[in-house]
């Protein structure tokens, strides 16, 4: 089975970058014990309130399990207060190097 990945983006309230950033300090921590979990890179983006994530796992099963963690559960409310807008879209790596 192919890697599964997922883009995200998050739009943080202006100025609040580094906020809504910090949240996510826990994070990296869990998924890098998460099994299946082989990537997960948070992102700056240009525009100073933008914050990417790029998120690959070894399938559908290691995504969902990550996506229903109580860990990322927990920082929802907690960047609530510094995010304006967020998105993301998930696919099947069809060829990377």
């Amino acid at each position: 089975m192919a890697p599964r990945v997922m883009f995200a983006t998050l739009k943080a309230q202006p100025g609040k970058r580094d906020e809504l950033k910090a949240v996510f300090t826990e994070m990296f921590a869990v998924s890098e014990s998460e099994p299946g979990t082989q990537a997960y890179n948070l992102i700056e983006g240009d525009d100073p309130d933008t914050l990417y994530f790029y998120e690959q796992y070894e399938s559908q099963e290691a995504m969902d399990s990550h996506m229903a963690g109580a860990v990322l559960a927990s920082l929802y409310p907690k960047m609530g207060e510094f995010l304006a807008d967020g998105g993301a879209v998930s696919g099947t790596l069809v060829r990377g190097i």
